[in-house]
């Protein structure tokens, strides 16, 4: 049997549940579907999964033991979907709820990766064309005023020193920040680095609301969906700790889980996890109450998509005249430095 530790990319995920889903909706045995999917595969681990779970179907083991054998790749969350399914009688719904839910979330990410991006081509554009000006431009000015006798003023010598050795030492300054970089990624390995880099996801100005409505609307939108697939409230939310890609809130859950074991009411376990809105949690209360607690989940979680998108755009349209503000007053102040002193040099020989 193949091992593979690894879980898959969400996108993958979610085209497999939609597999599944059609092969589970059909006539056609489900052996035969894992051939047809493999036929139309490319991807080698979903393949490898196949043929183990069309290896185990044989032997006359159920089709959710044979997935729960992958649960390392394929996720708790998605194995007790199909487990909800089969025991259920309505593994093709389940499964097609996990695929829609895997799709809200790539597409959340999507956008967030996109408003992300802007800014940090804009600032790399901002850095390269201040390198530029202190690397070529200050000394090429350096050299007029020399020749007609004039000097630069203190600050604007040190910017161009400072240009110079960002020149010399390119190579060196070029090899630290890929080490810092190394040593950021390899700390996401490590227990006491994953929590650092949590805190800093709940915390960091400017995207810390962003990730708190992110991680918000897929809590709620999965907790609706295992809900709605007949699973109780207290181990739903246990099995949402692995799918909530934050360390200290996964904790958080755990605390939850606990307190609800205790007794403790649903509103109270939540409102610790400091995600939701105050309006929100008092929503669960009375839709605990009434027995509509999934669907209230499902409107949150549309709240707080829509909060995601709201955030971001507001956050773009801030960062983007800022950030020319500051390179226009930058470049402005480094040439109006090397100007000066020409015009006056010009003035006096005029």
């Amino acid at each position: 049997m193949s091992f593979i530790k690894r879980t898959l990319p969400k996108e993958e995920l979610a085209l497999f549940a939609r597999q599944l889903a059609l092969v589970a909706d059909s006539d056609v045995p489900m052996q035969q579907g894992m051939a047809i999917i493999i036929e139309r595969s490319s991807n080698h681990r979903i393949n490898a999964i196949c043929n183990d779970v069309t290896e185990a179907l044989n032997k006359g083991v159920s089709f959710h033991e044979a997935i729960k054998l992958h649960e390392a790749v394929l996720g708790k969350l998605f194995v007790e979907m199909v487990k909800a399914g089969e025991q259920s009688g309505n593994l093709p719904v389940m499964l097609e709820r996990t695929a829609v839910s895997l799709e809200k979330q790539i597409e959340t990410s999507r956008k967030i990766r996109s408003a992300v991006s802007y800014p940090l081509i804009l600032g790399t554009l901002m850095l390269a064309v201040i390198v530029l000006m202190l690397v070529y431009v200050l000394p090429m000015f350096n050299d007029i005023l020399t020749s007609l006798g004039g000097e630069m003023n203190p600050m604007t010598r040190g910017l161009m020193e400072f240009g110079l050795f960002v020149s010399g030492n390119f190579i060196w300054i070029i090899a630290a920040i890929v080490a810092v970089a190394a040593i950021i990624f390899l700390l996401r390995y490590t227990d006491r680095g994953r929590k650092y880099i949590d805190y800093l996801k709940l915390n960091f100005p400017w995207f810390r609301k962003i990730n708190r409505a992110d991680m918000a609307a897929v809590f709620a939108r999965n907790l609706a969906m295992l809900i709605k697939s007949g699973i109780n409230v207290t181990i739903a939310i246990g099995m949402l700790r692995g799918i909530i890609g934050n360390s200290i809130i996964s904790e958080k859950l755990k605390e939850a889980e606990e307190s609800l074991d205790r007794g403790e009411r649903i509103e109270k376990a939540l409102g610790r996890l400091n995600l939701f809105p105050d309006l929100l949690i008092r929503l669960f209360s009375v839709a605990m109450e009434t027995g509509g607690l999934d669907r209230t989940l499902e409107k949150a979680a549309e709240i707080m998509e829509k909060e995601t998108e709201d955030k971001l755009e507001r956050m773009t349209s801030v960062l983007e005249p800022i950030m020319i503000i500051i390179l226009s007053l930058l470049v402005g102040f480094i040439l109006i430095s090397v100007i000066l002193p020409v015009t006056g040099i010009l003035n006096s020989i005029g």
